[in-house]
């Protein structure tokens, strides 16, 4: 395959539009901007691209995004899924995504498989620098945070009302079980088997028999983002959800597991992190007032699906470990594989012995979020 230069990437991309957009006529891809170095290998750009429609001349800024083959955050994450959920979610436009334009399954045109959406203006709450102590939300009133949040809240809790029968059904997975919860553990239990990869991880082994145990027998069926998080919504200036991202991690469960996911990420960048929340952040309590209102249910069953979320996460930083002694940052022998703030949770949460933390864990953690040395 030919190098993959800017030049050759903007025919591509044009080549590709022209067959992908009929109704696009006289298609121009502007130059990229993104450095190259020795070959290609940005996995975000972006492309400003002017075109005619029914309607008139058009120009519209194109975000692209590869999926490199070998990084998968979490056990099973799909391009493909995301794009066909971020398709049917901007064909019912009731939810704030960003515009669909397609996507390539195929390396051949730009080396990895690709998709194509409209760029969304506007500002997400980082988690590096984490969002409580620097950026935007600093500059906000207390008042204007609070809306900020509960429009994000009142935006995800919408997913709670679609019928996942009425164009969702490809978010099923029956290798993992039956559509629901039930399936959502079988994909768990999946991940924790090829994340194990036989190995002793006593906190996260008894976190997943636990979650299998303890099944609620009345949890909904439901279409879930996967990861609702305030880095992953789009805001404006006043606050207002332009769009919400990252749909990698759709699928179908009870919706408290959007809602409890969000609560633990709440949790852990302000006081698990040790870092004080800004004021005017709705609280747990007043985040789950804004999430059953805002989906019209009573929200059940929090307790055990904190523990789902957690162990999601503790299977998450497994990867995290595995993919640091790849690279070699730390050696195989480091601790954190056992003893890192997710499996600290769910040890308190479960009963468990509490993990200790030391200058193990302090390696694993300056490659992904700080902490102070006081941590040892």
């Amino acid at each position: 395959m030919e190098l993959l230069t800017p030049d050759r990437i903007t025919v591509q991309l044009q080549d590709w539009l022209a067959g992908e957009k009929p109704e696009w006529r006289d298609i121009r891809v502007r130059p990229l901007d993104v450095t190259l170095g020795a070959g290609f290998s940005a996995d975000i750009f972006f492309v400003d691209v002017d075109y005619v429609d029914p309607a008139g001349p058009q120009s519209q800024t194109l975000v692209v995004r590869r999926q490199p083959m070998d990084l998968e955050v979490v056990f099973g994450s799909s391009l493909a899924l995301q794009g066909k959920m971020m398709a049917a979610l901007d064909a019912r436009g009731d939810l704030p995504v960003p515009p669909w334009i397609g996507m390539h399954l195929d390396p051949d045109i730009l080396g990895l498989p690709f998709l194509v959406m409209g760029k969304v203006d506007g500002e997400c709450a980082k988690q590096k620098p984490n969002y409580n102590l620097e950026g935007w939300l600093v500059e906000m009133t207390p008042a204007q945070r609070r809306q900020s949040f509960t429009n994000a809240i009142n935006a995800f809790a919408s997913l709670a009302k679609i019928d996942w029968r009425d164009g969702f059904e490809f978010l099923a997975q029956p290798e993992n079980g039956q559509p629901g919860l039930d399936q959502y553990v079988g994909a768990l239990e999946a991940w924790h088997k090829a994340a194990g990869r036989g190995r002793a991880m006593p906190i996260v082994d008894t976190a997943m028999a636990y979650v299998r145990a303890n099944m609620p027998s009345d949890a909904g069926v439901n279409v879930l983002w996967g990861d609702p998080t305030p880095s992953n919504v789009m805001f404006s200036a006043d606050g207002q959800v332009n769009a919400l991202i990252d749909w990698e991690l759709a699928a179908l469960g009870p919706a408290e597991l959007d809602l409890a996911w969000w609560l633990y990420f709440d949790d852990l960048f302000g006081r698990r992190f040790g870092v004080t929340r800004l004021e005017g952040l709705p609280s747990k309590d007043e985040t789950i007032a804004i999430w059953e209102a805002a989906s019209g249910r009573k929200a059940k069953h929090l307790d055990y699906y904190d523990i789902v979320a957690a162990l999601r996460m503790a299977l998450v930083v497994v990867g995290a470990f595995d993919r640091q002694v790849g690279i070699g940052n730390i050696p195989a022998t480091n601790k954190s594989l056992n003893d890192n703030f997710m499996t600290l949770y769910l040890a308190e949460k479960l009963g468990l012995p509490i993990p200790e933390f030391g200058p193990d864990f302090v390696a694993f953690m300056k490659n992904l979020t700080p902490v102070e040395d006081k941590a040892a």
